[in-house]
């Protein structure tokens, strides 16, 4: 109802557009400059989409930009050719604001992904050719249109996002920054030397060539799980997919190399029966202090064990018996 009342009242606004008859040359005048507003259109366009593609590079921008100027000369154009005709614009520009009202009511998905496709390229999250995140889905960013992005897959399909979806999703560019940080989770039993299995893992990791010294990588004790002692290993990589894969397969190899030289062993879930008696203990004797050698960190000094013993023998006070 509110759509037919709109058209009733663009309907009204275009009668009496004309202020006196026309003649054949004013036919033919308007049409020349119709015309030529449009090859003045077409020229301005590809040299503006050349200009900004030098600035800010090719892609969705430079069009969008070229073709919003290009359309702007054409409008005025063909408002002085309509005026040469003898139309009066003001109510013809009333049934035209109207009639983009209706129109942006029927195509209200379409105004916000153009709209989100503007914002897009105004803060350039990421450009054509970048590894993103997008949606839940993981591409290479294809192409940008006025209203999807078009992403690559990694198992080569081909995926449109709208882009008013883009514009209020998180969005993960992978290949924005040069190199990456990846982790490899490591679970060893609970008999073996931590220091032991972190020198062999970092061991193993410079055997890995695909794996960056800069920024140096780094080992981790991240606790103790149900059937193991966790390791993070963190390491850097090239960012591209490619490089990330092969370093995770290459490091998970050379890991698996090392620890079994070593004896030591990679654990899984398991169950122990405990026969009472206590088990072996791994370490021969205790150390004064456990600090080791972290990248970017200096080493702690070393605390006061007098102070410390004296505090844990002191005797806990409870509540109600002092």
């Amino acid at each position: 109802m509110e759509l037919m009342a709109l058209m009733r009242v663009a309907q009204q606004a275009t009668d009496s557009l004309l202020d006196e008859p026309t003649t054949g040359a004013d036919w033919v005048r308007a049409s020349a400059i119709v015309i030529g507003s449009g090859l003045v259109a077409i020229v301005t366009s590809r040299v503006l989409r050349r200009l900004i593609a030098r600035g800010i590079g090719a892609g969705f921008a430079s069009i969008i930009m070229a073709r919003l100027a290009s359309y702007l000369v054409f409008l005025v154009g063909l408002f002085y050719a309509l005026t040469s005709l003898g139309v009066r614009l003001v109510p013809l520009l009333g049934a035209l604001g109207l009639g983009g009202l209706v129109l942006a009511l029927a195509l209200q998905g379409v105004v916000e992904s153009f709209v989100s496709s503007i914002i897009l390229q105004a803060r350039r999250p990421f450009t054509i050719g970048d590894v993103v995140e997008l949606d839940g889905r993981t591409g290479v960013v294809a192409d940008i249109d006025s209203r999807t992005t078009l992403l690559r897959a990694l198992d080569g399909s081909q995926v449109r996002i709208p882009n008013s979806n883009v514009t209020s999703a998180t969005i993960v560019n992978l290949t924005r920054e040069p190199i990456r940080r990846s982790t490899l989770q490591v679970g060893v039993a609970y008999d073996t030397d931590l220091l032991q299995a972190r020198e062999v893992l970092m061991a193993a990791i410079v055997r890995v060539p695909r794996i960056h010294t800069e920024p140096p990588p780094t080992v981790n004790v991240t606790g103790f799980d149900e059937s193991s002692i966790g390791f993070d290993i963190l390491y850097w990589h090239n960012s591209d997919i490619p490089s990330e894969l092969a370093a995770r397969t290459d490091l998970a190899i050379a890991v698996h190399q090392a620890l079994s030289v070593d004896g030591i062993t990679i654990a899984f879930p398991q169950v122990v029966v405990w026969s009472g008696t206590n088990a072996s203990v791994a370490y021969d004797e205790v150390p004064a202090v456990v600090d080791t050698p972290y990248p970017g960190l200096a080493t702690s000094p070393a605390p006061d064990r007098k102070r410390i013993v004296a505090q844990l023998r002191r005797p806990i006070r409870r509540r109600g018996h002092d």
